[in-house]
């Protein structure tokens, strides 16, 4: 057959200036009759496919997409389009092979095959439309004797036929927009006709261009398009997870030392059971043996989980019945126990399915759990009865969440063990008391840090002649209003607030500097600080002590630390360690709240105590007190007796003071000796006194 040749090298004299007019005027703007460079279209081409290629190549992993699609389109355009520029002896065969192969292409681009409507259909489309291809090209290279522009025509017919049965089965039966499709089969028909038209020389070479490039543009556009919305409607991948069996499902859900629900377990029941009705009213009852921490002691974890799993079963047994507790179980058998934290355990008793009073219900409910311990549950030689103790808080009146609701029963639970009551019920002022108590720790704290207290020195003075034996640092917190709080009484929130050890510091510095001011005005006194709680029993407040002494370049000996004798007791390894370390530093020890008791007597057989302190204020009632009057008048003779010094505290009215000289005190401090004095009027303070006791005036 006889072939078309096109020149392009007749049309080189227009390259600059097509060159140029290209980068305002793109082929898809051909009416403006502008002659378009074809080495620059295949930049065009080559600057365009190549960032879309390489983000095809990065989405395959997030969506399906054939990246081989438009590689190959991108190919066969740039070889039509080298074929037009640089061919010239096989041309037009090198044009129509390149040809078909993109017409095939563009027909496919875009067509998915889906459940959702024919794929059948769908895929035999494409295969005819692959055929056709491949034989035009076995036509085109193997049969010259077939003329190639009839069989364009046919084999082109074709494939545009197939590709818009296809789009219509598309837009037939997906959401796919109807005018994407309808613009691409329209112009990749104008390049099959375009392809026709220039083999039988009734089109230019140029208007061959402009439609390939429009062709590819328009297909390029439609198949980002489509990947946009395939990562737009991907969906979330889910990994799908392994079903495990009863026996695993088991496991999981149930406490394995007692085989009852878990805390995440009764969580789901407890969030089922308020959604399900609008009324509904429960009460969570946590409840704990009191007393299985002896179990613990004597046999450890391991065994006492075998009587723990005992106790669950008897209480479990006794509740299968009562239709008023929620079911934790799934199976056929009821669960009306479920295992919380520690040695806690809970019921959810549903009140909105009886109409006697909530708390005769909940009573009833304790009693019959109370009733279902054995008599003595025991393992092997061990033995031992158990006690149950209950919280109970209300939902909706105690709280909404499940975790807020077992939180107030948990709070009840501890009420009751302190009070030593059987049950006890959430009362919603705690939460005002809680919320006073963080607000208190913020004041004191933000207090402590500004040195915002009030320190001031109450002075021990001998009852017969008022000689000041020495002096204690005393300190006074002014919270809410114009009544101070003494240090016994703001100690605990300290602690709870994590400011005690500063707070201490802070004393002990103040007594330093008490005793320098003395020490210029020539009182050589002992000046204590008393260290009320255990928490201070640490090595680093002997350091800082033993740092004071050498900063101030004050003798240690002048130094008095007071420990109560709970403090000394409940911690009395660090007591002792601590006592140690003070004595070898010279500092003074004294005893404060002393009781007298076997423990605290041969606490002080180990120890050089320098001080003894008895609390006086018992004496203020003495009609109604006989029994204190006693204990004192005993402690006092105990302490004359063993030849330790005594001072009396509290003596606060010349009742109390006069009755303390009758049985034989000789030292005391109390509001009746004197209320105390501000570091700052201290020299003015020791004038006074002087002035009013000329014999307790030191001799210098």
């Amino acid at each position: 057959m006889d072939y078309c040749y096109f020149r392009p090298s007749s049309r080189f004299r227009r390259l600059l200036l097509g060159a140029w007019l290209s980068l305002f005027s793109l082929p898809s703007f051909a009416a403006q009759q502008l002659t378009l460079s074809i080495e620059f279209s295949i930049a065009f081409v080559l600057g365009v496919s190549l960032p879309i290629l390489v983000i095809v190549a990065v989405l395959r992993s997030v969506i399906e997409v054939k990246w081989w699609f438009p590689t190959l389109i991108t190919l066969s355009l740039l070889g039509i389009l080298s074929s037009i520029a640089y061919l010239v002896d096989y041309q037009a065969l090198a044009l129509l092979s390149f040809g078909i192969i993109f017409l095939s292409l563009l027909c496919l681009w875009g067509i998915k095959s889906s459940p959702k409507f024919q794929a059948k259909l769908i895929n035999w489309l494409k295969g005819l439309n692959i055929a056709c291809g491949l034989l035009y090209l076995l036509t085109l290279w193997f049969l010259p004797k077939v003329d190639a522009y009839n069989a364009w025509a046919l084999i082109a017919s074709v494939i545009l036929l197939s590709s818009a049965i296809s789009y219509w089965q598309i837009v037939k039966n997906t959401e796919v927009k109807a005018y994407r499709l309808i613009l691409q089969w329209l112009v990749i028909s104008a390049f099959a006709i375009a392809i026709y038209m220039w083999l039988i020389t009734k089109l230019e070479m140029r208007w061959l261009v402009i439609t390939s490039v429009l062709a590819y543009l328009v297909a390029l556009i439609n198949g980002c398009w489509l990947m946009i919305q395939g990562i737009l409607e991907q969906p979330v991948v889910k990994e799908e997870k392994e079903q495990l069996s009863i026996d695993e499902m088991y496991s999981y859900t149930h406490d394995p030392a007692t085989n009852l629900p878990t805390y995440q377990h009764a969580l789901k029941a407890f969030d089922y059971q308020l959604k399900s009705s609008s009324e509904k009213k429960l009460a969570a009852i946590v409840f704990k043996p009191k007393n299985f921490q002896q179990v613990n002691t004597v046999l450890g974890h391991h065994n006492s989980d075998i009587l723990l799993l005992q106790l669950a079963y008897c209480l479990q047994q006794k509740l299968a019945d009562n239709s008023m507790l929620v079911n934790f179980g799934v199976q056929e058998q009821p669960v009306r126990i479920a295992r919380l934290q520690s040695l806690n355990f809970l019921v959810l008793l549903d009140l909105s399915l009886s109409h006697h009073p909530e708390q005769s219900i909940i009573e009833e409910t304790c009693q019959q759990l109370a009733k279902g311990v054995p008599d003595a549950m025991s393992f092997k030689s061990f033995s031992l009865n158990f006690e149950l103790v209950f919280g109970v808080a209300i939902a909706p009146q105690h709280g909404n969440s499940f975790s807020e609701i077992i939180a107030h029963a948990g709070d009840a639970l501890l009420q009751a063990e302190k009070s030593q009551q059987m049950l006890d019920y959430f009362n919603n002022d705690s939460l005002l008391y809680a919320e006073q108590q963080l607000l208190k720790m913020e004041r004191l704290k933000q207090d402590i840090a500004d040195e915002n207290l009030r320190w001031y020195l109450q002075p021990q003075v001998a009852l017969s002649d008022r000689r000041i034996r020495g002096f204690e640092l005393m300190v006074h917190w002014y919270w809410r209003g114009e009544v101070p709080l003494e240090l016994n009484e703001f100690i605990k929130t300290a602690e709870y607030s994590g400011e005690v050890y500063l707070l201490t510091k802070q004393m002990i510095k103040q007594a330093f500097q008490a005793l320098f001011s003395l020490h210029k005005l020539g009182m050589y006194q002992p000046v204590s600080v008393n260290l009320s709680s255990r928490d201070l029993l640490e090595p680093d407040l002997v350091d800082f002590i033993e740092l004071q002494i050498s900063n101030f370049n004050i003798p240690a000996k002048y130094l008095l630390i007071e420990l109560s004798e709970r403090v000394m007791l409940s911690a009395c390894g660090r007591a002792k360690s601590m006592i140690d370390q003070l004595k070898s530093l010279g500092v003074g020890i004294s005893i404060d709240e002393f009781s007298g008791s076997y423990e605290s007597l041969r606490y002080l057989r180990k120890m050089s105590i320098e001080q003894v302190k008895i609390d006086c204020g018992y004496l203020e009632q003495v009609e109604d007190n006989r029994a204190d009057k006693a204990i004192i008048n005993a402690l006092i003779n105990l302490t004359r007796s063993m030849q330790l010094p005594l001072v009396g505290t509290s003596v606060n009215s010349k009742e109390v003071e006069e009755l303390f000289i009758a049985m034989g005190g000789e030292f005391a401090q109390g509001l009746a000796t004197n209320r105390g004095v501000v570091l700052d009027e201290l020299e003015i303070w020791l004038e006074r006194w002087f002035k009013l006791h000329p014999q307790a005036k030191p001799e210098l």
